[in-house]
């Protein structure tokens, strides 16, 4: 990680949005759910049903996170720099240049973000650690000055919008 300051370029702001990016959060999380349980409806249906029972659940689990992880970092190199999620929240991910992120560097960012959720819970007690995780990630995000979190500190990006669309603009 990193403590470089990220200069947001004129147009951009990082102030405000906070709220956006959870909101951002649950409408990826609900449509990542929703590709996942159509995804895994579709291979319990393609598998026979004799496969063995731990190595089923493994592949699956190892789809989910290869699915959970691919539309984080293939959304946020596009273009479109941002999830759909981020993109009706008017939001998008920025390399530390204010540039577009290349897959790699996506993948990391969501790496990071998620695998240890998704890890976290194989284990005994994992749901406990993914509140410590999620904490942990929140102080961070909170005390930052640009509201990078772990997962932005470790892939060296941020989030931003147009100023346009935080401003109030009130009619007279």
């Amino acid at each position: 990680m990193t403590d470089e300051p990220i200069r947001v370029p004129s147009g951009l702001t990082t102030e405000g949005l906070l709220g956006r990016r959870y909101v951002a959060r649950a409408i990826d999380s609900i449509i990542i759910g929703a590709l996942a349980v159509a995804a895994l409806s579709l291979l319990s249906r393609m598998r026979p049903q004799t496969t063995g029972g731990l190595l089923a659940i493994l592949l699956s689990l190892f789809a989910l996170l290869i699915l959970w992880i691919g539309y984080g970092a293939l959304f946020e190199s596009s273009p479109w720099q941002a999830t759909l999620g981020k993109r009706l929240m008017s939001l998008r991910v920025y390399d530390s240049e204010g540039r577009r992120l290349k897959v790699p560097q996506a993948a990391l960012r969501n790496i990071v973000k998620d695998g240890p959720f998704l890890l976290l819970g194989l284990i005994p007690a994992g749901r406990v650690l993914s509140f410590v995780w999620l904490g942990c990630h929140l102080v961070v995000l909170h005390r930052s000055p640009v509201y990078q979190a772990i997962h932005d500190r470790a892939a060296k990006t941020w989030v931003a919008a147009p100023e346009a669309t935080i401003q109030l603009h009130l009619t007279s």
